[in-house]
């Protein structure tokens, strides 16, 4: 098992991992804020959870995943995926082009999805909701 120095910073978990040059504990000693432990990379959040990166949360010496945080990302992500397909439908109405999908089909889409976001249990959850296309 690999070992990586994880830290607070700012609010968010820090994760070092040293090229190898220098040994872990003169990488904690020299570039890494008091406080910097160093752990197994299996320790870290893996799966799915590993995918919201910036929900992460240390607690003493365990990274877990702050889930309120992470699905808030996922409706941020989520949203801001649908304004950009919004106006690539627009711009398609406006030139004529018809879309893939009927407008009120993917707005339908839309609310249910993120009605699934709202009511996800586990990050697994969250990842299996595609972003709107």
């Amino acid at each position: 098992m690999a070992q990586v120095i994880i830290y607070e910073n700012n609010g968010q978990v820090a994760v070092c991992i040293p090229t190898g040059l220098l040994d872990i504990q003169t990488v904690l000693a020299k570039d890494c804020p008091a406080g910097a432990i160093i752990v197994d990379d299996s320790t870290l959040p893996q799966g799915s959870d590993a995918q919201f990166f910036d929900a992460w949360v240390l607690n003493g010496t365990t990274v877990s995943v702050n889930f309120s945080k992470a699905q808030a990302d996922k409706l941020a992500q989520y949203n801001a995926d649908a304004l950009q397909v919004a106006n690539k439908r627009n711009l398609n109405t406006l030139a004529g082009i018809a879309n893939a999908v009927a407008d009120a089909d993917w707005q339908a889409q839309l609310t249910a999805d993120r009605a699934s976001i709202a009511a996800a249990t586990t990050t697994a959850q969250l990842t299996a909701i595609a972003n709107p296309s």
